[in-house]
């Protein structure tokens, strides 16, 4: 599925755990691995002109540029070094953000993978601000590499590390699925399905235990619905478990989950709008990327695929809450 895998860099520690998992990737999958940084210009104001201070700057740059290039290039010769992949690496100029995305879509990058360090400025809610937009402003999957990443010891050998995958009962939360194939499939890894339902009413709400008429129906129509979405997984040879919990706090109840069965990687759609639109594809989804101490799939779905699949959600909320 992956062809093509960029790893943004600043070359900094915090940078390790995910080039790391990105080569493993790229071995894995048999891909071209893209290293890029991206280099912002300065500004300089001078209001007296003082052309020796100027060229003195200018050359001073012109050295900083060359000495990033080399230890770029150096990254991208460890890189080479621990597998037989192919490694291009790129000192791209202008703003961070949107020059990722350019070159992201210039290259056909299917897969982005990056740390999960703010870079500048003020953080957004979820995981700073270049994280954050690439996310939101294309259709390519990022993988949020969270240290300790175990993922990176996988092998083909071994099964390595479990996926929990959050559904909501919409075609647009779905369409994670293939990403958690592909994954999970060259990881060796086990996945599991989550609903979580929420109370709609008062009643509910006061009384959310398993055993009563409406949980009853609502479980089982949740169960049934993810039995679906394990048929997909298990069909690609994975091993897969579903679970359907209660709560009224949704991000929660999946982090609590995730902590609970010790996963490795939390795979989540999300709208990318940033809107009032629908709950889980927006805070939910939000809130989960900022607090997990997982590392994170995050993949903002194509537009078209936003419609109910109606059939997981009964009288419940489920992700949505809508």
């Amino acid at each position: 599925m992956y062809k093509v895998i960029m790893a943004p860099t600043e070359r900094s520690d915090s940078d390790g755990a995910a080039i790391s998992l990105a080569v493993k990737l790229a071995q894995l999958f048999g891909a071209e691995l893209r290293l890029v940084r991206v280099e912002t210009a300065p500004v300089v104001v001078e209001t007296v002109a003082r052309p020796p201070v100027l060229m003195m700057t200018e050359q001073t740059l012109r050295d900083e540029r060359l000495e990033r290039l080399r230890k770029l290039e150096a990254l991208g010769t460890e890189c080479r070094a621990l597998g037989d992949i192919t490694v291009i690496t790129a000192l791209e100029d202008g703003r961070a953000a949107p020059t990722l995305r350019d070159y992201a879509m210039k290259f056909d990058v299917d897969l982005i993978v990056m740390s999960s360090h703010s870079r500048g400025g003020v953080k957004r809610i979820t995981l700073g601000s270049v994280t954050d937009y690439l996310i939101r402003n294309t259709n390519i999957p990022v993988l949020v590499v969270k240290p300790p990443a175990s993922l990176t010891g996988a092998t083909t050998a071994k099964t390595s590390g479990r996926i929990v995958v959050p559904l909501d009962g919409s075609a647009l939360a779905e369409q994670i699925l293939p990403q958690v194939a592909a994954l999970a499939s060259r990881l060796n890894s086990t996945v599991s399905l989550l609903q979580v339902l929420t109370p709609l009413n008062y009643s509910q709400k006061e009384i959310m235990q398993p055993g009563l008429p409406w949980w009853d129906a609502d479980i089982a129509v949740a169960d049934s619905y993810l039995a679906g979405a394990a048929t997909y997984l298990t069909e690609k040879g994975l091993t897969v478990s579903k679970d359907v919990v209660l709560s009224e706090d949704v991000a929660t109840a999946i982090l609590d989950y995730s902590l609970r069965t010790s996963a490795d990687l939390i795979a989540i759609a999300t709208r990318g709008s940033g809107g009032m639109s629908r709950l889980m594809l927006g805070t939910v989804s939000d809130e989960v990327t900022r607090k997990s101490t997982s590392s994170l799939l995050v993949f903002h779905p194509e537009p078209g695929a936003d419609h109910d699949n109606t059939s997981g959600r009964s009288r419940t909320q489920a992700l949505t809450g809508a």
